[in-house]
């Protein structure tokens, strides 16, 4: 299988601070914050959001929606990804306090969907039964934990880049650089999130797009040509086949010198059932990209499934166009997540 190297970059978005004061419930004096949480936090310190509804937990979960809705459409449900800001944080430079603190908001982080950074810092009853919540956010200790973030991804890209040329040319410098483009992608989240608590915070920074690192991929795919030889193939349908999937993801498809070959074999036998008055086959496709240079299989695949129709040559037609579409939409699918993430879970 291919050896992807496994670093400790920062993708998760959307993880907070959880903690919680509250006001006696069921208090007939309203508590400043309600009509304006800036009356009792310092505007110029904190961002703040109020939410309400029947329970409490409704309450929290809509200020920390409100307290989202202030930085716009950035921050989404990016944070679900493949890796743990958990092991950057351990292997961070900075000072144990702080990375206990920054752990236990990634910890909190499946719970609910909001800011780094964020918390609920008051709540209140109402007599007739309302519940309001407050969510803050310190502009000064949550800029601090970003900047962290986006440096953390910064040595992450660095380390997917700095590839010697002949590295770089192959499907392990594709998969880092498709790696490096999903951490830019989230540095440009946290750059966007930290100049609205910190205005002007990211003056002078010049962070690079996902594309950038997108297009060095997709030229890294087109210097690269896979050979693709298909046993006991009919009318040259499953290699065609394979080669347009290959094709949609950039790549080149020929040569016989290649150091890529897709080695396929497909089989198709008939079966038969009993009291069935059809005609079936069973077909299986075992495909295998491999790095010919040291004979590793870096993507094995394999199609398997059956088709019945009144007579043979009908089925057999019938199974190929289900092996054709069997290509077209699952083999491209995992091979475009095992293209840009260097596996298929």
């Amino acid at each position: 299988m291919l050896k992807v190297k496994r670093l400790a970059p920062v993708m998760v978005l959307e993880v907070f601070f959880f903690a919680c004061g509250s006001v006696p419930s069921g208090s007939s004096a309203e508590p400043p914050w309600i009509a304006d949480p800036y009356a009792v936090y310092n505007r110029a310190a904190y961002i703040a959001a109020v939410g309400y509804g029947p329970l409490r937990d409704t309450a929290e979960k809509t200020a920390l929606t409100n307290l989202s809705s202030i930085f716009g459409q950035s921050i989404t449900s990016e944070s679900k990804t493949n890796y743990t800001y958990t092991q950057a944080v351990e292997t961070s430079s900075m000072a144990w306090e702080e990375k206990s603190t920054m752990a236990q908001a990634v910890k909190t982080s499946v719970a609910m969907d909001t800011l780094i950074g964020a918390e609920i810092k008051d709540v209140w009853k109402s007599p007739d039964g309302t519940c309001y919540a407050l969510a803050l956010m310190d502009r000064a200790k949550t800029s601090l934990i970003y900047l962290e973030l986006i440096r953390q991804n910064l040595e992450a890209i660095e380390a997917l880049t700095n590839l010697p040329e002949a590295e770089k040319q192959s499907f392990e410098g594709f998969v880092n650089y498709y790696q490096a483009a999903a951490l830019a992608d989230a540095n440009q989240v946290f750059a966007n999130v930290r100049n609205v608590i910190s205005p002007g915070a990211m003056a002078g920074e010049d962070l690079k797009t996902g594309n950038d690192y997108r297009i060095e991929a997709a030229r890294i795919a087109r210097d690269i040509p896979i050979a693709i030889t298909v046993t006991n193939d009919r009318q040259n349908r499953i290699q065609g086949a394979f080669a347009a999937a290959l094709s949609s993801t950039g790549f080149r498809t020929g040569g016989k010198d290649s150091r890529y070959a897709l080695r396929v074999n497909f089989s198709m036998e008939e079966i038969s059932f009993l009291n069935n008055p059809y005609r079936w086959v069973r077909y299986v496709v075992d495909a295998s990209l491999v790095d010919a240079s040291t004979e590793t299989v870096l993507f094995p695949y394999s199609i398997t499934g059956r088709e019945g129709h009144a007579n043979i040559r009908e089925a057999e037609n019938s199974a190929l166009g289900s092996v054709e579409t069997a290509i077209k939409d699952r083999y491209m699918r995992d091979l475009g997540i095992f293209l840009t993430r260097g596996t298929t879970n």
